[in-house]
C-alpha cells in the first residue's frame, strides 16, 4: 500500500521481539559489545527485565546500574547506540531468530484484507528491519515507531499513529496495538487504542489479563481468532 492512499479500515501496530519473532541473541550481544567499547563496562545485562523496553531505555538502565553518572552516560550515549546498529548489521547473518508460529500467515492475510500494518518496537530502526529481514517479515511493515525515535514507548505509539495518518492516509478508528508485554498494553492505553496481548513472550496469559489488555491470546496459530478481532 502506497503513501497518500486513504485507508479507513483497520490499523495494526505490532511489536517485534516475543510477538513476531524469538531468538535474537545477536541483538543482546550488540548491547554487550557496545557498552564494553564506549563505557569499558562488562556488566551482564541479562539481569535487567528488558521486555517491552526500548533500546535507549535498556542502555540507560544498564549504565545506571553500573554506577555511571548522567554526565558520563550522555557523553557517549549516541555513539554507543550507533555502534550497536553497526555491530548488529555486521553480525545479523549469524542470528538464529525465527518467526513465531502463525505469524507469517496472519500478516499475509491482514495485508490481503488491506489492513494497514506498522510497527511499535523498542528496537532501533535498522536493527528492527534487519531482524525481520532474517525471517522474511520486513516487507509487511512500511512504517512504525522505533527505539531510535524515542526512549519512551508511548511516544513510539504516537509516532506510528502520526505516520499512519499523515503519510498513509489512515482515517479509521479501529486501531490495534499488538504485543507480548504489559508495557505494550500500557503504551497503547494512553491513546485509548485497542490492545491485543499475546502470551508468546515472557508473560503468561494471566499476567496479560491482569494488565488490562482488551484481548489476550495464547499465540497467533489460530489465525481466524485474530482476524475476527481485527477485521470482524
Amino acid at each position: 500500500m502506497g503513501e497518500n492512499m486513504v485507508q479507513d479500515g483497520s490499523l495494526a501496530l505490532f511489536d517485534i521481539d516475543g510477538t513476531l519473532v524469538r531468538g535474537a541473541r545477536c541483538h543482546y550481544q550488540a548491547f554487550v559489545e557496545s557498552v564494553k567499547k564506549f563505557y569499558g563496562f562488562e556488566e551482564d545485562i541479562s539481569g535487567i527485565n528488558y521486555a517491552g523496553k526500548t533500546d535507549p531505555q535498556i542502555l540507560r538502565e544498564a549504565l545506571e546500574l553500573g554506577g555511571f553518572k548522567e554526565e558520563e552516560i550522555k557523553k557517549n550515549f549516541r555513539n554507543c547506540l550507533k555502534f550497536m546498529v553497526q555491530y548488529y548489521l555486521k553480525n545479523v547473518h549469524k542470528e538464529n531468530v525465527r518467526a513465531l508460529g502463525g505469524t507469517e500467515e496472519l500478516l499475509k492475510t491482514l495485508q490481503h484484507e488491506e489492513t494497514l500494518l506498522g510497527l511499535v518496537t523498542g528496537n532501533l530502526k535498522p536493527i528492527a528491519y534487519a531482524k525481520l529481514g532474517r525471517v522474511g517479515l520486513d516487507d509487511y511493515f512500511p512504517f512504525g515507531g522505533f527505539g531510535s525515535d524515542y526512549a519512551e514507548r508511548s511516544l513510539l505509539v504516537k509516532k506510528a499513529l502520526s505516520l499512519a495518518r499523515d503519510h498513509y492516509g489512515f482515517e479509521g478508528d479501529r486501531i490495534f496495538v499488538i504485543g507480548d508485554t504489559p508495557r505494550d498494553v500500557e503504551a497503547a492505553q494512553e491513546y485509548d487504542l485497542i490492545t491485543i496481548a499475546v502470551a508468546t513472550g515472557s508473560y503468561s496469559e494471566s499476567d496479560l489479563i491482569r494488565c488490562g489488555a482488551d484481548y489476550v491470546l495464547k499465540d497467533f496459530i489460530d489465525k481466524e481468532k485474530v482476524l475476527d478481532i481485527i477485521n470482524p
